[in-house]
């Protein structure tokens, strides 16, 4: 018996798709989530589930091997379309499921008893289950389904773990592709040679099918360099053809425009038809240098298909090459402008996770206490929806104005993340953190911002050994405090 699809599901696989678990390897957090909840109930199997469009794939499974089924087997799509709960004692009483999870072997598992709650997003979209399964029939109630939900709430803060981390990465990946185009200045190198340099740099970076360095004049445009994809080599000639014979017209806009970047190519007013043929969806320019005032050298990327619209950090490291070899050109002091860009947050001025690593390299070397914090700023949901998004950025620059203290560096990891360092043990460093990030709650409070902080703090030497053990462990205190505080909001429903 199919199942059938609510109105939420496109939305929801979005939600899915943005967690990036699909068919990724098993993690020992989610294993002892199903272990001990096989442990708790007295089951034989128990599993973590996430639903795409077609399948239900297991991240953790005990009691048997993981994998994936169609979701028309499985009685875990049900629990996602309902977004409930659901007991079914014997699923050979159930239409449902009597001929496919209750069937014997060797037509199916002879599975009886099934218990399943939904793995819900903070907008309340189901994306998998945490589910118990027996082959004999079980009795289970409100309280089985309790402990059940609040082992879902693990799985769920486990997966906001897991996303802040690779956040944090995305973050420091970043900030070191930024530094690499920095230290091209440093090389004794032409402008087209730097430039040709740059794209190799960007090219693990950016999606695109065709990424040039051109030479731009009134009478005609050269390729000097190019890259493509697959995809982007099979329409090559006529990418070509077009791009290379560019009419005036074109080449007067492309010289009067520093950069452009075009999110819906068939829709921008003086698209090509040829390109539009070629299948381009985005396209970009940006000025790296003018040789002259009739001359002027243009890096060029075009995307086809459904990639979407070019990211923020797409939009920084693109403009960040193009700097960069206009510096090289100039030969001028703007060298330690761009270092010092590479480890600065463009939001909020402060320093960024790169920055963060190297301060604690040197605290490290110095072989003297320090203590770290790790800070979630809460509440930003809420003002992006209600206030809007340039309230969540500025509510981010005033939160972080107030992170500013004697004897504490303040960090922004990424999105809604912050970190101090101070250079002290951890009796007198754990307390005038905690004090900081107190004054910054209040001031944006004060400012009109429905926002407060989680913060993690943690010493080196006294509670961890090393740098990396001390933010692993002040993020795993922050996400602490953040569950108790949620858990007093959901006892006691005051706003804070």
């Amino acid at each position: 018996m199919s199942n059938p699809k609510s109105a939420s599901e496109s939305e929801r696989l979005k939600a899915l798709a943005r967690q990036q678990i699909l068919d990724t390897p098993p993690e020992a957090g989610f294993d002892r989530i199903t272990a001990l909840i096989a442990r708790i109930l007295d089951v034989p199997y128990a599993a973590i589930n996430f639903m795409d469009g077609t399948r239900q794939w297991s991240k953790s499974c005990h009691g048997m091997p993981p994998g994936s089924i169609p979701r028309g087997f499985a009685p875990c799509d049900w629990v996602v379309e309902g977004g409930e709960a659901l007991i079914i004692g014997d699923m050979a009483q159930d239409a449902r499921f009597s001929d496919t999870m209750a069937a014997p072997p060797p037509n199916g598992p002879g599975l009886h008893t099934y218990a399943g709650v939904p793995l819900k997003t903070e907008d309340g979209l189901s994306l998998g289950t945490l589910c118990v399964l027996d082959h004999q029939v079980r009795e289970f109630g409100q309280k089985e389904l309790d402990v059940m939900a609040a082992l879902a709430e693990v799985v769920m803060d486990e997966l906001a773990l897991r996303s802040s981390t690779r956040d944090l990465t995305l973050a420091r990946d970043h900030a070191s592709t930024l530094h690499d185009l920095a230290q091209l200045m440093q090389r004794p190198l032409t402008p087209e040679d730097t430039a040709r340099q740059a794209m190799l740099i960007l090219k693990d970076w950016l999606a695109f099918d065709w990424f040039a360095l051109m030479c731009v004049t009134p009478s005609g445009s050269t390729i000097l360099h190019e890259l493509t994809s697959s995809r982007g080599q099979e329409r090559l000639e006529l990418l070509h053809r077009r791009i290379v014979n560019l009419p005036p017209q074109a080449r007067e806009r492309m010289l009067a425009q520093p950069s452009r970047f075009i999110d819906d190519y068939p829709a921008y007013e003086h698209a090509s038809e040829d390109l539009i043929r070629a299948g381009v969806q985005q396209a970009a320019w940006l000025h790296l240098f003018h040789a002259s005032n009739q001359q002027s050298f243009v890096l060029a990327l075009v995307r086809c298909g459904e990639r979407g619209a070019w990211t923020p950090e797409e939009r920084t490291l693109l403009e960040a090459a193009a700097h960069t070899v206009h510096v090289v050109l100039e030969r001028t002091g703007h060298m330690q402008t761009l270092e010092r860009a590479a480890l600065t947050d463009s939001l909020t001025g402060l320093g960024n996770r790169r920055a963060l690593d190297m301060a604690l390299d040197e605290a490290t070397q110095s072989g003297e206490p320090y203590t770290v914090a790790i800070i979630d700023l809460d509440g930003m949901k809420r003002v992006n929806d209600t206030l809007g998004h340039a309230s969540g950025d500025m509510l981010l620059r005033e939160f972080a104005h107030s992170l500013h203290s004697p004897a504490v560096s303040a960090y922004r990891l990424g999105g809604d993340e912050y970190a101090l360092l101070h250079l002290q043990g951890a009796e007198t460093g754990a307390e005038l953190l905690l004090e900081v990030v107190a004054r910054a709650s209040a001031h944006v409070r004060d400012a009109g911002y429905p926002a407060s902080a989680s913060t993690g703090v943690a010493g080196v030497p006294h509670d961890a050994p090393d740098a990396t053990s001390a933010l692993r462990t002040a993020d795993q205190r922050m996400y602490a405090q953040k569950r108790e505080r949620k858990a007093i909001r959901e006892v006691s429903p005051v706003h804070s």
